[in-house]
């Protein structure tokens, strides 16, 4: 009874319902999107980093080295001497040692040279295939490998460069011999390769075509030369240590004594974190704006709506209706409100996540399937919304309770 004619109360003003319903499920959209969000980046930058204590690579922002060695999201600060780094990557302290190389693309995937320790690190085997052996070989990651038509045995050149367009290494092509299972995480999107394939690449290319008297250099030839001087290089090494002491001395050791930088991805990501939660607390802000923009839309609605049917309200004291009975009604009025909105954000809220999902995992490599469902958080949200809505409708429910029956009727 009180809830059917509180729903008859709400209609008979359908502007106001409706601009307090608005402003009610856009405040629980934007807030549970921002909770969710951040829970995910966090989970999936932090799981992204397992494995990987201290990354080693050329001199410049180790922000930008982690992003780009760890996340790929960046270019890299540039390449270090295989041959400088191997005491590091060889030292009793460090359990495992990764290096990368980057450099070539294929359709806007990064061409990783590496080692099987990468696949190791994500405890992954090819879901197809096999794991590559030899130079030009190529393990596909599952988005990777489906976006880019690439199957068992295709074959394509890369690109110079880490963006869709650039020189084509035309006269060297990979062949794929191996599609990763999808895991959620950067590797999905990474054409991995031995790193001898980006040496024999950047060898043939960098080495001259024509001999003085005009004859044609030996590409094969001049590209194992290349291939066997001790100053190879690669963009990053991803190291693991088996204690924490590794941890502590390595950075200062080679910050200070080589031309190389040390990062650690723990404190970098911390760092970044930080950076865009200053954003985020902002946008939250505005959330809860909107929240108590909605609330004094229901506190001037419902106080609008006890005075203007103030006869109607004293009628059902006349009727045998409590004064509990009156502030039930108002109450309900703010409920009903308050839930509707709340439910109208969260399914809003979904829907938000399901499109800016592969947007963001094009993007930044970052999962975010799990975000969809609820969590404790966003029901104390949503409780708080609906609270907040309540207390707006303390005031009209008071007035509503200590109506004057005798007085209201008189003037009518």
């Amino acid at each position: 009874m009180i809830f059917r004619i509180a729903i008859r109360n709400l209609l008979h003003k359908p502007l106001y319902t409706v601009l307090c319903w608005l402003l009610l499920a856009c405040s629980t959209t934007v807030l549970l999107v921002l909770w969710a969000l951040n829970r995910q980046a966090r989970q999936q930058l932090e799981k992204q980093i397992d494995g990987v204590d201290l990354v080693l690579g050329a001199k410049g922002s180790p922000l930008q080295l982690i992003l780009s060695s760890v996340y790929h999201l960046d270019n890299p600060t540039g390449n270090i001497s295989l041959a400088e780094a191997a005491p590091f990557m060889d030292n009793p302290m460090v359990e495992s040692a990764v290096p990368i190389s980057l450099g070539d693309s294929y359709h806007g995937f990064r061409i990783i040279g590496t080692t099987q320790a990468y696949l190791d690190k994500y405890h992954l085997k090819p879901a197809e295939g096999k794991v590559f052996g030899k130079s030009m070989e190529v393990v596909a990651g599952a988005e990777a490998a489906r976006k880019a038509g690439l199957t068992l045995g295709s074959t394509f050149s890369g690109t110079h460069g880490l963006g869709k367009t650039g020189h084509v290494h035309e006269d060297q092509q990979y062949t794929v011999i191996g599609i990763l299972p999808s895991t959620g995480l950067a590797i999905d999107q990474l054409l991995l390769t031995p790193l001898e394939s980006v040496w024999d690449i950047h060898a043939t290319h960098e080495a001259p075509h024509v001999h003085e008297e005009g004859e044609e250099h030996d590409h094969d030839h001049e590209a194992e030369e290349k291939q066997e001087a001790p100053d190879r290089q690669v963009t990053a090494v991803l190291l693991k240590f088996r204690s924490p002491m590794g941890q502590l001395t390595f950075p200062r050791m080679i910050n200070e004594n080589t031309n190389m930088q040390a990062a650690v991805p723990a404190i970098e990501i911390n760092r970044l974190q930080s950076l865009l939660g200053t954003g985020a607390k902002v946008l939250r802000a505005l959330g809860w704006l909107l929240a108590g923009l909605a609330a004094c839309s229901i506190f001037v609605t419902l106080v609008q709506g006890t005075h203007e049917r103030r006869y109607e309200l004293a009628l059902i004291r006349t009727m045998g209706g409590s004064r509990g009975k009156l502030l039930l009604l108002v109450f309900a009025e703010a409920f009903l409100l308050g839930v509707l909105g709340v439910i109208t954000g969260i399914a809003l809220s979904r829907v938000a996540l399901l499109l800016l999902q592969q947007e963001l995992f094009a993007g930044y490599h970052l999962n975010f399937s799990g975000a969809m469902p609820l969590t404790a958080a966003d029901g104390i949200t949503a409780a708080a919304i609906v609270g907040a809505c309540m207390l707006a409708a303390l005031l009209p429910a008071v007035r509503a309770f200590r109506l004057n029956i005798a007085k209201t009727l008189a003037n009518a």
